[in-house]
């Protein structure tokens, strides 16, 4: 059997990759190497170099995790300690020298300009004062003199500046566009064997650790070294850096700022998102992404664990153990099933589309839950499928599924070309919409009448979204009552929607106006033409929206509120005879709920023989996050405004609000028939 040193596994004689990690094996794979296991944590009160334990906040197989108080000059920092066994240094087994004998110092050795990212760790012995950490504050700001640029492999870019959020995608870069990575440029040997300047030139993560303080003197080992120095170079702020290192007692440590971000792997509720609140996340996991492919690195380890939310929505990246360039392969890669690109099992050229794969399978499991199902990709799997049982919006389906093809020119091209399509969908409007009617508690029949019609065409040549909502009252007695308010929803649709297909979109106010008029006119011709139907009339109030930009009309005491920022308006004035009363001061809006004349209304459709209904309208411009509610007065009957608005914000999807409004109202009583219809903008 031969035993894979990566992971354990254990293999038949001559095979040629673990089946377990892909690893390629050889028979100098049959004595594995100790694997590493973490240190035994440290109890509460337990005082390391100045820092005192308060907890354990988790750990994993190599590493704890605490937080801690940095007690200095009078005050208490609070901080995070992440904690690892020091590295094992193999002893030398030299002879003794007997006499030293003073040398000239040979020269400085050519650094390489394509050094790998492990050689970005502080050096062991670059200081000969270790111990200054100790006392090192963790809210050490960056030395002063630290060069401000970090290597692009071959170029320089500058690190102090920050990338805007919404910066503009950069064009694709064409030596992306094939399966294969395009390699480095090598450094150029002369004759006599010098190299040329660019090759002679250290890279300025060379100069920066050259110029780092003593108290990065301790040998953190290749992680926490890496790690400490990546830290004071990437300024971006969704990293998670560390501000100090030190090594006490075998073990070493590195100090962050005390953080409330909770990874997506632990996040309440699950890692089970919508849409717009996993593109945001991916948004910005692209941004931080980004930042790093343009200073010549990739990160690898992109997933649930290594991406946490704060307080305030913001996504923090906290892993920045495995960061590379694209001319190595980590000597103890991470093999993350789900997440790891495929050609990094493969033992495979790599570059940064590794990431752009890493991102798409992330993304992939904020809608879903789940991890794709790669298992190791030492060949290509089988399609990967939403439906069934997870329902994705076609279009971001699309923008995931190219992130994670299994051949890396196939996928985007770079991690800013998959950014900018996210951030086309998250400028999209999701409309949804919930509409009931209930006949309520003393009624035997129910004369309300509601409609939506919700038209969407996803199309390159000519996209539209457009919705429409209408809630009708009908007055007159129960048969006439009911037709009266089924004419109105009937002729609202058809005009507004004969308009909608001829792109008459410009005053959508004059449009609903219009349709109302329209409904008036019917219902009077239907007056005349059964005589016994005279009297039957009907309110109603209607809402179009074009994202962003909607109207809503109504006539009589129908209303329409909107619910913005956590606070309801009414955007209807009811046309009613306490409205009037309220409006000249002779009654308060709490007298006019239950005024003796509460349903008398001056304005209805089908109430004048001539003349217009005199229906108004109000334009409005959506916002995400805001939620319409359109209803009849059975509701305000029984619930009062501050009630609507606490129902109204206390659920995450349409539906149980309009189920939940119309319970309430039953419960006050229930006089009247109650119609709702809620619409979310998101």
């Amino acid at each position: 059997m031969i035993t894979c040193p990566d992971c354990g596994f254990e293999a038949l004689d001559g095979a040629k990759f673990c089946d377990r990690c892909g690893r390629g094996l050889d028979a100098a794979a049959a004595a594995p190497r100790p694997l590493a296991t973490r240190p035994d944590p440290l109890a509460p009160g337990a005082v390391v170099r100045g820092y005192e334990i308060v907890e354990l906040l988790g750990q994993d197989s190599i590493e704890n995790r605490y937080r801690a108080v940095l007690k200095a000059e009078g005050k208490e920092e609070k901080v995070t300690l992440r904690e690892r066994l020091a590295p094992m240094r193999e002893e030398s087994h030299e002879e003794p020298v007997v006499e030293a004998k003073p040398e000239t110092p040979a020269p400085p050795a050519a650094v390489d300009p394509h050094a790998k990212t492990a050689e970005l760790k502080p050096p062991p012995g670059l200081s000969t004062n270790g111990d200054a950490v100790a006392n090192a504050p963790a809210s050490a700001a960056p030395p002063a003199d630290a060069p401000p640029e970090v290597t692009t492999s071959g170029s320089t870019v500058d690190a102090g500046v920050e990338v805007a959020a919404d910066s503009p995608a950069q064009a694709p870069d064409a030596s992306l566009a094939s399966d294969e990575p395009t390699e480095p440029v090598a450094p150029v040997e002369h004759a006599n064997g010098a190299t040329s300047e660019a090759a002679t030139t250290a890279p300025p993560e060379r100069e920066f650790i050259n110029e780092l303080p003593d108290h990065f003197g301790d040998d953190l080992g290749d992680v926490f070294g890496r790690v400490l120095a990546l830290s004071m170079t990437l300024t971006h702020p969704a990293f998670e850096k560390a501000t100090a290192g030190f090594a006490n007692d075998g073990r070493v440590y590195l100090v962050y700022p005390e953080s409330t971000s909770t990874p997506l792997s632990r996040r309440r509720g699950g890692l089970k998102m919508s849409e717009p609140d996993a593109i945001a996340i991916a948004v910005q996991v692209c941004q931080a992404v980004g930042f790093v492919h343009r200073r010549g690195l990739r990160l690898n380890d992109i997933c649930p664990d290594s991406v946490a939310l704060a307080a305030d929505g913001r996504a923090k990246m906290i892993g920045l153990n495995y960061v590379s360039n694209d001319n190595e392969l980590e000597s103890d890669p991470i093999f993350n099933d789900g997440y790891t690109a495929p050609e990094i099992y493969r033992q495979k050229k790599v570059d940064k589309r590794a990431d752009v794969f890493s991102v798409g399978a992330l993304l992939y499991s904020m809608l879903t839950g789940e991890r794709l199902q790669s298992e190791t990709w030492r060949e290509e799997a089988g399609p990967i499928r939403f439906y069934p049982p997870h329902v994705v919006t076609p279009s971001l389906e699309q923008v995931i599924l190219r992130a994670v093809q299994f051949n890396p020119g196939e996928r985007w091209a770079n991690i800013d070309a998959m950014k900018t399509e996210l951030l086309k969908l998250a400028g999209e409007f999701k409309i949804r919409a919930a509409a009931l009617t209930d006949v309520g508690m003393m009624r035997e029949h129910n004369e309300d009448s509601v409609m939506t019609f919700e038209f969407f065409r996803d199309s390159e040549v000519e996209p539209a979204q457009n919705f429409l909502y209408v809630v009708c009252d009908g007055m007159g007695g129960a048969e006439e009552g009911e037709i009266a308010s089924g004419i109105a929803v009937a002729v609202v649709r058809d005009y507004v929607e004969d308009r909608l297909r001829h792109g008459e979109t410009a005053v959508l106010g004059d449009m609903l106006s219009g349709a109302l008029e329209e409904a008036n006119r019917r219902i009077l011709e239907y007056q005349k033409e059964h005589p016994e139907a005279r009297g039957m009339g009907s309110t109603g109030v209607c809402a179009a929206i074009v994202p962003p930009d909607g109207a809503v009309a109504w006539v009589g005491d129908s209303r329409a509120y909107l619910l913005e920022g956590g606070a309801l308006r009414r955007l209807t004035k009811d046309h009613s005879l306490v409205e009037r009363l309220v409006e000249i001061g002779q009654i308060t809006p709490e007298e006019a709920r239950h005024h003796e004349h509460k349903n008398v209304i001056t304005r209805s459709l089908g109430a004048r023989q001539s003349g217009p209904a005199g229906a108004e309208a109000v334009a409005l411009k959506l916002r995400r996050g805001d939620r319409l509610l359109l209803c009849s007065d059975g509701l305000m009957a029984h619930v009062a405004d501050p009630e609507i608005c606490q129902i109204m914000m206390r659920h995450d999807d349409p539906y149980p609000i309009a189920r939940e409004l119309i319970a309430a109202a039953n419960a006050g009583g229930g006089s009247d028939n109650i119609s709702v219809i809620v619409v979310f903008a998101g």
